[in-house]
């Protein structure tokens, strides 16, 4: 509902309505492309010469580099907004440690989960000749990979928890000193892209595992969506794996909020550090908004 302020009224999109909304747009804009790079490392696979694997498409650097670029522009989208969280872990990571509000968390998450949702049913009916050519009888288990995330065969369900847990952890520690502006802060609204390749950095060195979710709206919204199509399978593949990539990542987000507040955020504090440049933090992605 509108409010009235000072005789005027305005719109409920002024207020929290307005930053789930944002959250939303840029949670879907992030799996449109994060996925959809995906779809073309997974789909497209010999369309090379005479048969052969497709070149650049089928490499590591596509997934890395694609979520890289798919987190910075899902930031660009709602960072003023909402604080562009486009993520649980990050939303309940900031409001553990008292730097958002519990009663937003609900609105952000969902959200982000229904965002999330949407982009993967959009993707679905883009994609849909290529997912049939490729699907050979068993979406969830040859194509579901495109829309959610999974153990290699060789990696047990601790060092998946494990890895998903770490590469988290170090996402939201590593945003909190990146966007602390006490900390050498990024200037010329620069957060969004030093934060995708934060994301790109993760991947190279932690995504091979588990494909690296770091964010349960990535995996269940789109989960979700194929459970939809599939009569559940997805949430019964690899093993009932679904719920790691919801459990580790919220755990490794407050931990690692916990760890940078504990350390390095202790050591700003202790040596009175200002903050430096003359850039403005209002309506700076990812932002910390003041705790009443």
């Amino acid at each position: 509902m509108a409010q009235i302020v000072g005789g005027n009224r305005t719109s409920a999109l002024a207020g929290t309505a307005g930053e789930a909304l944002a959250e939303f747009f840029g949670t879907m804009v992030l799996i449109l492309f994060g996925d959809g790079c995906v779809a073309t490392f997974a789909l497209f696979t010999k369309l090379g010469p005479n048969g052969a694997a497709t070149p650049f498409a089928n490499t590591w650097p596509v997934i890395i580099f694609g979520w890289g670029f798919a987190v910075m522009l899902g930031i660009y989208v709602s960072g003023a907004i909402s604080g562009a969280h486009i993520n649980p872990a990050v939303t309940l990571a900031l409001a553990a440690t008292r730097r958002f509000p519990w009663s937003k968390v609900g609105p952000y998450i969902l959200a982000q989960v229904l965002g999330a949702f949407v982009a993967a049913g959009i993707l679905y009916f883009v994609y849909q000749g290529a997912l049939n050519a490729n699907a050979a009888g068993n979406f969830a288990a040859n194509v579901g990979g495109v829309f959610y995330t999974s153990p290699k065969s060789f990696v047990g369900t601790f060092g998946a928890f494990g890895d998903e847990f770490l590469g988290t952890a170090l996402l939201v520690g590593l945003i909190l000193a990146i966007i602390d502006a006490r900390n050498q802060p990024v200037q010329a609204n620069l957060n969004p892209l030093i934060i995708g390749l934060l994301i790109v950095a993760i991947g190279a060195s932690f995504g091979l595992n588990t494909g690296y979710a770091i964010n349960p709206a990535r995996d269940f919204g789109p989960r979700l969506w194929v459970a939809l199509v599939t009569g559940g399978a997805s949430f019964s593949a690899n093993n009932y794996y679904f719920w790691i990539p919801i459990v580790a990542p919220l755990l490794g987000g407050v931990v690692g909020a916990f760890i940078f507040d504990l350390t390095i955020g202790k050591v700003l504090a202790a040596r009175g550090m200002l903050k430096s440049g003359d850039s403005v933090t209002t309506g700076e992605s990812v932002r910390e908004p003041a705790v009443d």
